[in-house]
């Protein structure tokens, strides 16, 4: 049995799927059970636990030969890395009660850093909260997700432009998408292991949000331009889009990160690129 978390989101329900497709018994494990029909029908076991529910999340891992962890912040957390700092600590001592023997993490390039990263440092102080709870911890630190651009596609749909905090925009830099993190997600679950293993996973190519914008107009049949967004209009505008404050303040930071060449990968561990192209993984967001 494997146990995956966020199995409604998009690692998780691409782990799940990859899973499943395998062959694996699989329990998911979701916050929310609106959806725990769809995913039973799929043929997985559904566990409800949230993210700071010790109790919950034990339960869920008990009897599971692997399972996939990963600790998104709540978009409205008053102090991402104290929350983040709290669900992490939960899941590490679920891991630890349930005797989990081989661990499979979400992290993220720049995640070795202690500061100057943004909303990664959320990811650093998790990979420090795991270690040592399983005999075999793989981490993967996977780049931006491709996916990121879906917060904005509607408008480079509606307006032909491409908002952008990536910038310059003809730099291109690794971007990785979702459904390639959970795919490895997989392949690492079935993969165990004595000790720590880092795997760094990029995308098939390095991608400029210039790219992003050529391949978007490509699939809507319309021009499309990138446009960088002002730094001073960043924090105003993920806050109006639902961000807390303190969320809006740490992802700018993550943009401010990657733009100066802080949030790159550390020189250790094993390096892997998944297949999905930014075209394919932008059409998909358009459905």
């Amino acid at each position: 049995m494997l146990a995956i978390m966020g199995a409604t989101g998009q690692t998780g329900g691409a782990a799940l799927a990859a899973a499943l497709s395998a062959g694996h018994a699989v329990r998911a494990i979701i916050r929310e059970p609106s959806r725990a029909t769809a995913l039973a029908d799929k043929g997985a076991v559904v566990a409800k636990a949230d993210l700071d529910d010790i109790a919950a999340l034990t339960a869920a891992f008990a009897g599971a030969e692997a399972a996939y962890v990963l600790n998104p912040v709540p978009h409205a957390a008053e102090d991402v890395f104290a929350t983040a700092a709290k669900n992490g600590a939960a899941i590490a001592e679920a891991i630890r009660r349930a005797g989990v023997p081989h661990v499979v993490a979400l992290s993220s390039s720049g995640a070795h850093r202690t500061e100057g990263t943004g909303i990664i440092r959320a990811l650093h102080d998790f990979e420090q909260a795991l270690r040592g709870v399983a005999p075999s911890l793989t981490f993967i630190r996977a780049t931006e997700f491709i996916e990121n651009w879906g917060s904005v596609i509607g408008v480079a749909a509606e307006h032909g432009i491409l908002p952008s905090m990536r910038q310059p925009l003809d730099a291109a830099g690794d971007t990785v998408s979702a459904v390639d993190v959970g795919r490895q997600a997989a392949a690492e679950l079935a993969r165990p292991h004595a000790g720590e293993r880092i795997v760094n996973l990029k995308g098939p190519a390095e991608y400029s949000p210039e790219d992003a914008a050529q391949a978007l107009g490509e699939l809507l049949g319309k021009p499309v331009m990138a446009v960088a967004t002002p730094r001073e209009e960043w924090e105003p505008g993920l806050v109006a889009a639902g961000l807390s404050a303190s969320h809006a303040h740490e992802l700018a930071g993550l943009y401010d990160a990657m733009n100066a060449g802080r949030a790159g990968f550390e020189d250790i561990g094993e390096t892997r690129r998944g297949s999905v192209t930014l075209k394919e993984a932008l059409a998909r967001l358009l459905g």
